[in-house]
């Protein structure tokens, strides 16, 4: 495991969160947000220090403008007589309050921003390495769209709430407490009249987030994340949507998803407009109660000081026209609140989905052979494969055929244990997969797919993942046994050369000589080849044949082919058929059979020796 990882996990083991600690039920919405932000303590507590400290400053213009109110008053007859100096003093308090504000802030959102940013990276590093354990299966049966919501949307709103919000709440709460403070030092009957709208304002705010409006963000989370997966697809599709003349409104779910995120957004809004309308309108009346109590404590009660009492009235108006302010950057955060839980909820899902098990102690298998016991396989309620027994011998070449859906790529990506079957066994080398462990099972095994998938990188870097420890001059052998370095060589940056946005693009034959490369490089010693001709053009699939035929020396290998003619030499043929294997034998064995290998060996000629002019392969 690699320093990034482990130093990931070792920062998040505190939080209860991950690896170790996660048979422990686990804490769910704010306490949960604020378990995650606690990684990074000491930061979070100094920073929350440094804004009641800041908040304590903020209030200072509000004190001395009181101060000099009060002053103004008491000598609005005798305004020459007013001290200047006293003035002057009162002035530089109220900067050096501002400025230690605005400093104490400062300090402290970079203390908060250091800690977000490295519990973002072990967050993502964590998800990273969780996805890379969890079975192939969790890719096909979630929505690849969601998953990329998770990682990027809601790892992000963290980074945000620790970041930002924490600093937020805290001021936006400890400075109500600290002017109601000084308020009630002031006169607390006109501090009760400020009071009043607060409890009523927040009633209505509680209301927003009720079970009912978790429930409705949850779906709109769901359906957020199903119009994001529907957007790529649709983004993909678009060549095929302008061939065949369709508008957006034809694409049938795209127009569903998009119309449903729309439909429960608005349902959302209208659910909690009343609420919010009610909130608004009770947080901007805090100033109302003034003036009437101020009128009644003047005509009803007897003032000492009618010049301090007046200047009390006008602070507590002005006050009371922005303590508003705090509660609803409050409630803001009381929304957002709720959607990082949601979020976090997910991260957790994920976080908590049942992986490849490695916990056994790791063998080395004595050879490279491959067998099949008894194994049964299903995907969700429908079986794949049935009781399925087979050998691969070492240093030989079995090929897998059949009708298409009849188990032969599930049989390839469960050699590499991509899913752990639940009845059977698959063994190397006599030894259990499930005992070799995956880091040391890809070692042995090296796959190339039927779709080619590059990396935005360098080609060197790209063919480089089958080794990374590899020199310059091997990545180039490796190009060169993969017949693509002379391509390469066209290129303006040869090697260093860009795949993909701004860089390159390739065809799908020269990718494929690339996914080869990379095998190659990594010279394991069982190679999975599902259907690695399918997409090449006649010139492509001879120059990818001659790189698999750098590939496969001295290796076991297993070839998922439809092609037949490429696998008439090979030492074993296993066809597949609804899960089960229907013939074995060699390509001349199984001809005289006349069984399904047969028929699929004739439709295939057909096919061969099909033109245009031919109206069927029968």
């Amino acid at each position: 495991m690699n320093k990034p990882i482990k130093n990931a996990q070792k920062g998040l083991s505190g939080l209860s969160i991950y690896e170790k600690q996660r048979q422990k039920k686990r804490k769910n919405g704010i306490p949960r947000l604020l378990e995650i932000a606690g990684t990074k303590s000491a930061l979070l507590i100094f920073a929350a220090f440094l804004s009641i400290i800041a908040v304590i400053a903020q209030i200072t213009p509000f004190v001395t403008v009181f101060l000099l109110m009060q002053e103004l008053i008491q000598n609005i007859n005798h305004l020459p007589n007013i001290d200047t100096g006293y003035v002057w003093q009162l002035g530089w308090i109220t900067l050096v309050g501002i400025a230690v504000f605005g400093i104490l802030t400062y300090i402290a959102f970079m203390c908060s921003h250091v800690a977000a940013f490295n519990i973002l990276y072990e967050i993502r590093v964590a998800l990273s390495a969780k996805l890379g354990r969890l079975p192939m299966g969790y890719f096909t049966e979630r929505n690849r769209g969601g998953i990329k919501k998770i990682i990027h949307e809601d790892v992000e709103r963290i980074e945000l709430f620790v970041a930002h919000h924490i600093i937020d709440i805290v001021q936006a709460v400890a400075l109500p407490i600290v002017t109601f403070i000084f308020l009630f030092i002031i006169d607390w009957r006109l501090a009760i009249g400020i009071l009043i709208p607060f409890p009523l304002a927040l009633l209505a705010q509680f209301s927003m987030y009720n079970k009912s409006s978790l429930s409705l963000y949850t779906q709109w989370q769901e359906k957020l994340g199903t119009m994001n997966g529907t957007i790529v697809e649709f983004v993909k599709a678009m060549p095929v949507i302008k061939i065949f003349n369709q508008t957006v409104s034809a694409f049938k779910r795209f127009s569903r998803d998009v119309y449903a995120y729309r439909d429960l957004t608005i349902h959302w809004t209208k659910v909690s407009a009343n609420a919010y309308s009610g909130f608004i309108t009770l947080l901007g009346a805090s100033s109302l109660f003034i003036v009437p109590i101020a009128i009644y404590i003047i005509t009803q009660t007897e003032v000492p000081n009618y010049g301090v009492f007046i200047s009390s009235v006008f602070l507590f108006i002005y006050i009371g026209m922005g303590i508003a302010l705090p509660m609803f950057k409050l409630m803001n955060m009381s929304s957002l609140l709720v959607q990082i839980s949601t979020g976090l909820s997910n991260i957790d899902k994920i976080l908590d989905d049942e992986e490849i098990d490695n916990s056994v102690q790791h063998k080395k298998p004595t050879d490279y052979s491959i067998d099949f016991k008894d194994v049964s396989f299903s995907y969700g309620e429908k079986k794949t494969l049935q009781n399925l027994s087979f050998t691969v011998p070492q240093g030989t070449v079995t090929a897998l055929v059949g009708p298409s859906g009849g188990g032969k790529t599930t049989i390839a990506n469960l050699i590499g244990r991509f899913w752990d079957i639940k009845t059977g066994e698959i063994s190397i080398g006599q030894i259990n997969i499930k005992e070799i462990g995956t880091e040391n099972l890809n070692k042995y095994v090296s796959t190339v797919f039927q779709e080619s998938f590059l990396f935005f990188d360098t080609i060197e870097e790209n063919i480089r993942m089958g080794n990374d420890q590899a020199s310059f001059d091997e990545v180039k052998q490796a190009a060169q046994a993969a017949q693509i370095h002379d391509f390469i060589q066209t290129l303006p940056q040869g090697y260093q050369t860009l795949i993909g946005e701004g860089g390159t693009y390739l065809s799908g034959g020269e990718q494929q000589r690339i996914t080869i490369a990379r095998a190659i490089l990594k010279d394991a010693p069982i190679i999975l080849l599902d259907e690695a001709t399918a997409y090449a053009d006649p010139e492509n699939e001879a120059k990818i044949q001659r790189a698999l035929a750098q590939v496969l020396k001295n290796k076991t290998v297993v070839i998922i082919a439809h092609r037949l003619y490429t696998i008439t030499d090979v030492d074993q043929i296993l066809v597949i058929n609804a899960g089960k294997i229907e013939e074995r034998g060699t390509h001349q064995d199984l001809l005289k059979k006349n069984g399904l290998y047969t028929r699929l060996w004739k439709i295939h000629a057909a096919a061969r020796n099909w033109d245009i002019g031919k109206e069927s392969l029968s």
